[in-house]
């Protein structure tokens, strides 16, 4: 049996509301939810964002509509972000299969277009799992206003999974999602970061552009790279199509996977083979090696064909390096401090 409850609102251990109106709370919040102590790579997850970089792509998308508080200690009239738990009852599930049920649970219809970092705890007797909201939409911009009458929705579409997967549910809640509802959430949301997250690790080993389009199609997806053309167009394996110019942030200049942007990343890959340290050569052909392996797994396993890089990748962390990097640039001046705790 498994239980979702909103955590903001409530009274922490001092009697104190939660309420999470500052970028500070959600910086500690989401470093709490991602401790080592707490959870493993295997089981963390993002959805709109990677769960390396979620805090400061959280700040980025809040920037991007104007709704990004000036200070991390500012604290606001609106919430910035949503804490959600989802608890098991003691031993009757596993690790992993809590973390499949998570990559399901956030399908629902209700956080479309939400970005969310998401984790499994195993520190306690009974196993549970934190997800972290956006309070401010990534694709529309509108601000996180439902009410906590949607709580009865997440249970009964969390009822259907547990029941997907043979796990008991409360008396209470034993009426099922209806199908149309239940196909909503089976689609999924987040192709479009998908592809960005696929192309980013393509990009980190690629030295050409042959070579990118080849292990890109070794990963399902077409490129069209052409020289008429000023975007490329990726199709992902189910056939969806974006061009290069809308994978990123447009708004805020970020296009990791321009033309522009991916030959000044393979002339560097080409400038690491050719490097004298040994060990930083070393790690690169790993890296590539880690995704040619990781490509033939996509390809043989059903499981890892929805969403894979935001499931199962964990060479992202050079991603997130990256758009870390490139978040500190874009902050200067704005008034933002990234590493101050308030």
């Amino acid at each position: 049996m498994a239980i979702v409850e909103f955590i903001d609102g409530k009274k922490n251990k001092n009697g104190q509301k939660i309420t999470y109106k500052s970028l500070a709370s959600v910086k500690r919040l989401i470093h709490y939810i991602l401790r080592e102590d707490k959870t493993n790579e295997n089981l963390m997850g993002g959805v709109y964002c990677n769960y390396n970089t979620a805090y400061d792509e959280f700040v980025l998308t809040k920037s991007n509509y104007n709704k990004c508080p000036k200070t991390e200690g500012e604290i606001t009239d609106n919430r910035q972000a949503i804490h959600l738990v989802q608890s098991f009852d003691k031993g009757e599930i596993t690790s992993e299969l809590a973390k499949k049920i998570a990559d399901e649970f956030i399908q629902h219809n209700e956080f479309e277009g939400f970005q969310i970092v998401y984790a499994v705890h195993t520190d306690r007797e009974h196993i549970h799992t934190h997800y972290v909201i956006n309070s401010v939409n990534y694709e529309t911009g509108y601000h996180w206003h439902k009410p906590k009458d949607i709580i009865p929705a997440l249970q009964k579409w969390n009822d259907e999974l547990c029941q997907k997967y043979e796990l008991s549910i409360t008396q209470k809640k034993k009426e099922h999602v209806k199908s149309g509802e239940y196909r909503a959430g089976q689609q999924g949301r987040s192709w479009k970061a998908e592809t960005l997250h696929a192309g980013l690790a393509v990009k980190q080993v690629a030295q050409n552009k042959e070579e990118f389009i080849s292990l890109m199609g070794q990963l399902g997806y077409k490129i069209r790279w052409e020289d008429s053309r000023k975007d490329i167009t990726f199709t992902t394996p189910n056939g969806k199509k974006i061009n290069s110019d809308k994978l990123g942030f447009p708004k805020k200049n970020y296009l990791p996977l321009t033309k522009e942007a991916l030959e000044k990343q393979f002339a560097l890959n080409r400038q690491i083979e050719q490097n004298k340290n040994l060990s930083v050569v070393r790690e690169h052909q790993q890296l590539k090696q880690s995704l040619l392996q990781f490509a033939n797994q996509i390809a043989k396993d059903n499981a890892y064909n929805e969403y894979p890089f935001q499931r199962q990748w964990h060479g992202n962390k050079l991603e997130g390096e990256a758009l870390r990097e490139w978040l500190h640039e874009q902050a200067k001046g704005q008034g933002f401090n990234w590493e101050q705790e308030y």
